[in-house]
């Protein structure tokens, strides 16, 4: 049998608070807008959306380091970082500083004490730390790698998303994240680790079922009864 159809969000408009960002730049780090048009984009399992569809064209706020995009707001990213923000709780540490956007959303969060942010790019700091609230956020510039064997700090979350996914080699790309959850769980292994990129749930919370997969289970079960 064969699974469910896919599942699409349809998006008719957009705002994160990367939205109301002035396009600047800092050293090689700039931030720039551009449009998606109408169609279809991957949103990578995400709330259990197969894809995003875009309805009317959308603004969506890209982070670069020279020519290199880092992040960018659209669905995907945004929707996943307030899921992967909505889990973590107590002390929290998180790898990359990007647009900001697991920042803005870990400083609602009411079950966060507080938040270190560990980025190796002190042009990317410069650019996206006015931009952000820092109440109970610290912005670290550092390798990751070095940071967490040094540092005497005990996190209750981590949360990592430093990956330049490499289409030409997704072996490699997949062994770079194993090593790092393996790495956080040895440093901290009472800690909730959740890794961005991943399309599972275990390590993504953001990963979950759509809405029309719910439905279409209840219809089968409705069925079998």
């Amino acid at each position: 049998m064969s699974g469910p159809e896919p599942c699409f969000l349809k998006i008719y408009s957009w705002e994160t608070p990367a939205t109301r960002y002035p396009l600047m730049k800092r050293g090689e780090a700039r931030l720039s807008r551009k449009s998606y048009t109408r169609g279809f984009y991957n949103m990578e399992g995400v709330r259990g959306y197969d894809y995003f569809t875009v309805k009317k064209p959308i603004p969506v706020t890209s982070l670069l380091v020279g020519e290199e995009t880092w992040m960018v707001d659209d669905p995907l990213h945004w929707y996943g970082m307030q899921d992967l923000a909505k889990a973590a709780s107590g002390r929290v540490l998180v790898a990359g500083l990007g647009l900001g956007l697991v920042i803005h959303a870990l400083e609602k969060n009411e079950s966060v004490t507080s938040i270190d942010a560990v980025e190796i790019d002190m042009d990317v700091i410069d650019l996206i730390t006015p931009l952000i609230a820092t109440s109970k956020t610290n912005i670290i510039n550092d390798d990751f790698w070095l940071y967490l064997y040094r540092t005497e700090e005990a996190y209750d979350t981590c949360i990592l998303d430093i990956w330049v996914y490499d289409e030409t080699d997704r072996i490699r790309t997949g062994y770079s994240m194993l090593a790092a959850i393996g790495s956080v769980s040895t440093r901290y292994p009472s800690a909730k680790i959740y890794v961005w990129g991943i399309r599972d749930p275990k390590w993504n919370p953001a990963v979950t079922k759509a809405p029309c997969y719910l439905e279409t289970e209840r219809r089968i079960e409705k069925m079998k009864a």
